[in-house]
């Protein structure tokens, strides 16, 4: 899927999620363009009072809308945007004048640096303003590292701001030194919802002190930007299938000579059970 490309260290979306004031078919035709390479398909619902969900995307970016049961008829379809597709679903309904408000919005920045150095730049901030952080992660000791983070304000509050050992927690050659400043607002209030539906992610971090203050600190100390163009890969149901019979498939393998050999045999295989049943 293509996704919209950071400046230097530009703040973008990561997370676009809240409640649509129109219909779940209108909503759909808004985001048709996002079904270019892959269209949606049903999804069990994940939130309470909502009884359909549809999903396209992975865990490098997904967009996931409720609608239908008591919550979507009360409140419209909830749309949840994630990852690299979080700006192309904000663009498009905003684009479309599409009535929404927003109940979690992360903006995050992405950057090489010296983690060390902005996490004590993060914890000094967070002093200042009588707040306590709260580190979390593998620690430096372990064998199995899967990167460290600090985390500032109460879940729950209307802004929860982290720094994240990014390349070390992604994995796959990202570089150890990748981290990430992400902000998440969670606006409580009616008017709150509606009025962040229409800020960019720069005037989402002035919203407060703390996220403005950190970002401009932080973003000072970072070597370069950092753009993320390689994401997770779902882990689907092929995935695991090939996990588990990877010895069998290497056996067949061994036994026929060659990868077509091998799927020919499957084919074959494949044939006898659709007779057999």
């Amino acid at each position: 899927m293509s996704t919209s490309s950071p400046g230097p260290l530009e703040p973008v979306f990561d997370w676009y999620q809240g409640s649509v004031s129109t219909g779940v078919r209108d909503v759909f035709g808004v985001l048709e363009p996002m079904t270019a390479e892959e269209p949606f398909h049903e999804e069990k619902p994940k939130l309470k009072g909502y009884a359909f969900a549809s999903k396209l995307g992975g865990p490098g970016g997904s967009v996931l809308i409720h609608y239908g049961g008591r919550n979507g008829d009360e409140h419209g379809p909830n749309v949840c945007a994630t990852g690299p597709l979080s700006p192309k679903v904000a663009d498009l309904l905003r684009g479309a004048q599409v009535p929404h408000g927003l109940g979690r919005v992360d903006v995050r920045v992405d950057f090489l640096g010296d983690y060390a150095a902005c996490r004590l730049a993060l914890i000094e901030r967070c002093n200042q303003a009588g707040m306590a952080p709260l580190d979390a992660g593998s620690c430096p000791e372990a064998l199995k590292q899967c990167g460290r983070s600090v985390y500032t304000g109460k879940r729950g509050s209307f802004l929860l701001s982290t720094l994240y050992q990014k390349g070390i927690q992604l994995g796959d050659g990202h570089p150890t030194d990748y981290l990430r400043l992400e902000h998440r607002f969670v606006p409580q209030k009616a008017h709150e919802k509606l009025e962040v539906a229409c800020l960019t992610p720069a005037q989402m971090i002035g919203l407060r002190p703390l996220s403005r203050d950190l970002t401009v600190t932080i973003t000072k100390m970072a070597v370069r930007p950092y753009k993320l163009d390689r994401f997770p890969k779902e882990r689907n149901a092929k995935f695991w299938m090939l996990t588990q019979y990877r010895s069998l498939l290497q056996e067949l393998l061994n036994d026929h000579g060659s990868p077509a050999a091998v799927g020919q045999q499957l084919y074959e295989d494949l044939k006898e059970l659709d007779n057999a049943y």
